[in-house]
C-alpha cells in the first residue's frame, strides 16, 4: 500500500508545479510579458581601459502639458513677454500684417467689433490706450504663429500673422500692459 501512494504523491506533487507554471505563464502573457529591466546591472564589466563605464543619459521627460515644444522661431509664450513696445502718452499704434492665404478675424477688446484682416493684407491700427486685449483667429480653424515686434517708430508694435501646423505655437489673443510688455495667450 505504502508502494502505490508514493508514485502518486510524486505525480500529484509534479501536476500542481506544472499548473501553477501554466497559470504564471498565463498571467504574463495576458500582462504584456515580462516587466522591462529597470536600473542598471547588478555587475557592469569595466572596459578595458580602467575606467568606469558611464551611464546613459536619462531620457528626456516630457513637457508636463504633454504638448510639443514651441518651434525655435516662435516667440515666447506668457508668463515671458514675447516683446516690448514703448507706449506714446499711454497710446500705441499696431499694425497687423497677415502673410498668410486666410482671413483673420480680430477685434480689440472693448475697443472695436469684430472684424476681418483680408489674405496676404495688412492694416493699421491707431490711438489705442494701454493696456489692450488683441484676440484674434482663423474662421478656418487653421493655427496661427504670431510675432510681435517693436519697430523703429516709437509706440508702435507690429505683429505679423503666419500660418503654422504646430498646436503649440499657436495662440488666441496678444496683451500689451500698460508698462509695453506684449504677452501671448
Amino acid at each position: 500500500m505504502f508502494r502505490h501512494n508514493l508514485p502518486f504523491k510524486k505525480i500529484s506533487l509534479l501536476a500542481a508545479t506544472c499548473s501553477g507554471l501554466l497559470v504564471s505563464l498565463a498571467t504574463l502573457t495576458q500582462a504584456g510579458g515580462p516587466p522591462p529591466q529597470q536600473g542598471k546591472p547588478v555587475s557592469e564589466p569595466e572596459p578595458a581601459t580602467g575606467k568606469p563605464v558611464s551611464e546613459p543619459m536619462p531620457a528626456e521627460s516630457p513637457s508636463p502639458n504633454a504638448m510639443p515644444a514651441a518651434p525655435a522661431d516662435a516667440p515666447p509664450r506668457f508668463p515671458m513677454p514675447a516683446s516690448r513696445v514703448t507706449p506714446a502718452e499711454g497710446m500705441v499704434v499696431i499694425k497687423l500684417v497677415n502673410t498668410t492665404n486666410a482671413l483673420i478675424n480680430y477685434q480689440v477688446l472693448g475697443v472695436t467689433q469684430p472684424r476681418t484682416l483680408g489674405e496676404q493684407s495688412e492694416i493699421l491700427l491707431q490711438n489705442l490706450k494701454v493696456p489692450i486685449t488683441l484676440t484674434y483667429q482663423r474662421p478656418d480653424g487653421g493655427l496661427l504663429l504670431v510675432r510681435p515686434q517693436a519697430t523703429a517708430m516709437p509706440g508702435m508694435l507690429q505683429v505679423s500673422f503666419g500660418a503654422t501646423t504646430d498646436l503649440g505655437a499657436d495662440t488666441k489673443s496678444l496683451e500689451i500692459q500698460e508698462d509695453g510688455r506684449v504677452f501671448l495667450n
